[in-house]
């Protein structure tokens, strides 16, 4: 089941530990403000731009961000990872 985060909840990537989450919570983060750049394209006139409704799209954009990037379809997540693991190896850590 999916999990549904309240608007206002922004998780502290401080807090995350694992590389796991970290590349899934950029991944995520990345896919909105792209989802949001998208928006940007669109006419003004064709969807109501008041408060409710930019508040509305962008909380839809925070739910489909997270179910695109659960889905592992783009691969960002597996390049961070990657590149990681790779940076560790070289790095001596």
């Amino acid at each position: 089941m999916l999990k549904i985060n309240p608007y206002w909840d922004i998780k502290d990537i401080r807090q995350i530990k694992k590389p796991e989450e970290v590349s899934k919570e950029f991944e995520t983060m990345f896919v909105r403000m792209l989802l949001k750049e998208f928006r940007k394209s669109i006419p003004e006139g064709l969807f109501n731009s008041s408060f409710s409704s930019k508040m509305y799209w962008d909380m839809f954009d925070m739910q489909i961000s997270e179910v695109i990037s659960s889905s592992d379809k783009l691969g960002i997540k597996s390049y961070i990872q990657q590149a990681l693991k790779v940076y560790k190896r070289y790095s001596g850590e």
